[in-house]
């Protein structure tokens, strides 16, 4: 299954699929660290987004895969 936000990541960065899965999967891991701590600001989700080459729109995407 194609995953759309993986596609967006390799447009704005020019990388392929694997590199843009490593990106993403960097990013989740830096926002729970920082959900652990209790620690984790909206500033930190539009920060992902921008990491990434995203647009804010993205953060309930993170938001979401945060609540699993």
């Amino acid at each position: 299954m194609e995953n759309p936000i993986i596609k967006r990541i390799c447009n704005s960065c020019s990388c392929d699929e694997c590199e843009a899965q490593e990106y993403l999967d960097d990013e989740i891991r830096n926002l729970r660290e920082l959900k652990e701590l209790n620690d984790l600001r909206y500033s930190d989700l539009e920060l992902a987004c921008t990491n990434l080459g995203l647009e804010n729109d993205y953060v309930q995407y993170f938001i979401n895969r945060l609540s699993v």
